[in-house]
């Protein structure tokens, strides 16, 4: 892992009053049965959030699995992102835990590019 590359507990969005924020303020872009909601921070960083549906990934595995591997190709791409935002990742359908990396990678960057956050 080289410099910047980490996945401070700062760069987090946790608290469900801040989700709302996103949810109700931001803007949303879909791809493929995910999309990502955005809204602009004063932080001058960007917090990431996850919202997967239980309805479809039942398993608690598979939910957790499917935020590792979001969590992992953002902290590798998060030099691409543009800084200042607070993004929510909702992941709906698409995908499973065996999903490989590479298409996770390239769902979150057609989510980013279509978000204008490039």
């Amino acid at each position: 892992m080289t410099a910047g590359e980490g996945f401070s507990k700062k760069e987090r969005l946790l608290k469900s009053k801040d989700f709302r924020v996103v949810y109700e303020k931001g803007r949303k872009v879909s791809v493929g049965g995910s999309a990502i909601c955005y809204l602009e921070n004063v932080l001058g960083h960007n917090r990431l959030g996850f919202s997967i549906s239980s309805r479809n990934f039942k398993l608690a595995s598979a939910r957790n699995r499917i935020r590792r591997l979001f969590r992992e190709v953002y902290r590798r791409n998060k030099a691409e992102v543009r800084s200042g935002f607070d993004l929510v990742l909702v992941v709906k359908r698409g995908l499973d835990k065996n999903s490989p990396h590479r298409e996770v990678e390239s769902l979150f960057k057609a989510l980013i590019k279509k978000a204008g956050l490039v």
